[in-house]
Parts: structure tokens; C-alpha cells; sequence
């Protein structure tokens, strides 16, 4: 089950009631749960706000493990030669990177420029959010 779904369904909200208050149709929440589409950035970030969740959990695509249970982070190879030397927390982030690059390589050109058009406006997202998180902690400061 994808996470929109999962949320979704913790509100005890139906796909039409979702895309009306995001002002999109139902198809779109329904290719977004099942992981056909992504939503765009923006409304993204609405869907954040709305289910108090973070973009990373909604825009990340999740597949379901054998027990039935979301599977957030993909499997890690922490006995591979691959992760040897590594330190255990950054392991999870290097198999990412590693599924992310197998995954790209299999792209078509224009796939691939779709996701580097979207990965920049999901940083541009984050930079904004870190800029406006220091300047907060910032003014707090000079604040005492």
C-alpha cells in the first residue's frame, strides 16, 4: 500500500474527498497510490501539510514486504563488499544511491530529464524550508 494511501485511509478520507481539497481529480489520486504518477511538487507540499508528513515520505514510492508490511527504505546489503568499512547509518543511504543510479541507467532520455526536472524542484523545495528553518532558529537566538 502506498503511503498516500496509508494516510488517506488513517484520515478516513475517500480519493474524491482528497482531490477535492487538493483541487485535482480522483484519477490523480488514484495513479499516485498505486504508484503509476507522482504528484507534481507543489501539491506535494500540500499533501505534506495536509497529513503532517514530510515530502520525502510522499513523494518516496513504496513497496509492500511479504508480511504486509511498507517497506520505507530499501533492503540493505550490509554483508556485501559493496558497504564494507561503512558506517551502518550511512549504508542505507549509499544502497539508495545505488538503486537510484541501476534504476536511471534503464531510463529513456526523456524519463530521465523528467526526474531531473523534478529532483531540482524537490531540492529547490528543501533549500527554501533549511533557509527558512535557520533563519527561525536564527531569530529565536537573538531573541534570548
Amino acid at each position: 500500500m502506498s503511503y498516500i494511501r496509508q494516510l488517506r485511509k488513517q484520515h478516513h478520507i475517500t480519493q474524491a474527498q482528497l482531490a477535492e481539497k487538493l483541487n485535482v481529480t480522483q484519477t490523480s489520486v488514484s495513479q499516485w497510490e498505486s504508484g503509476r504518477n507522482f504528484p507534481d511538487i507543489k501539491t506535494a507540499r500540500k499533501l505534506a501539510d495536509y497529513f503532517g508528513a514530510s515530502l520525502d515520505q510522499i513523494l518516496t514510492p513504496h513497496t509492500e514486504e511479504s508480511e504486509g508490511k511498507d517497506s520505507y527504505l530499501p533492503y540493505i546489503y550490509t554483508d556485501s563488499p559493496y558497504h564494507r568499512g561503512v558506517n551502518a547509518s550511512k549504508a542505507g543511504e549509499l544502497e539508495m544511491k545505488r538503486r537510484l543510479i541501476d534504476i536511471f541507467d534503464h531510463l529513456s532520455l526523456t524519463a530521465k530529464a523528467r526526474i531531473l526536472e523534478r529532483a531540482e524542484a524537490y531540492l529547490e523545495v528543501e533549500l527554501y524550508e533549511r533557509g527558512n528553518k535557520l533563519k527561525d532558529n536564527l531569530d529565536e537566538s537573538e531573541a534570548r
